[in-house]
């Protein structure tokens, strides 16, 4: 059961790597004496991420897409053109267009979604 609470080997990598004593390195004397980040995500950066691009989307029934064959057409929901929806962890992050690099697909960012804002 926990294999399944716990998909993330990265990040359990990650965590296990650090080491508790040197934790004192990742935070500064702040000019009041107070600890604060040295740099928010510093310690982050090796944590793997899954960067996922959306094509498109479509929502059918389970009986109309028990009675597609092959040759049918499925019509989606972005226009030819439209920049495509970049997920990190399944959380969109951006809008890029499909760009060729060295003869493999790559992604130019054509905008950055703000980190959504928390209303308490």
């Amino acid at each position: 059961m926990n294999e399944n609470l716990n998909n993330s080997k990265g990040l359990d990598a990650a965590l296990a790597g650090l080491d508790m004593m040197e934790m004192d390195d990742i935070f500064e004397q702040g000019t009041d004496g107070a600890s604060v980040p040295a740099d928010g995500l510093s310690m982050f950066r090796d944590v793997p991420l899954t960067v996922t691009l959306e094509v498109a989307s479509a929502e059918v029934t389970l009986g109309e897409l028990s009675r597609a064959s092959v040759g049918d057409v499925l019509p989606l929901d972005k226009a030819v053109g439209e920049a495509l929806d970049v997920k990190v962890n399944g959380v969109l992050f951006a809008k890029a267009e499909v760009v060729m690099v060295d003869g493999k697909y790559g992604l130019k960012f054509v905008n950055r979604k703000a980190a959504p804002e928390h209303h308490e």
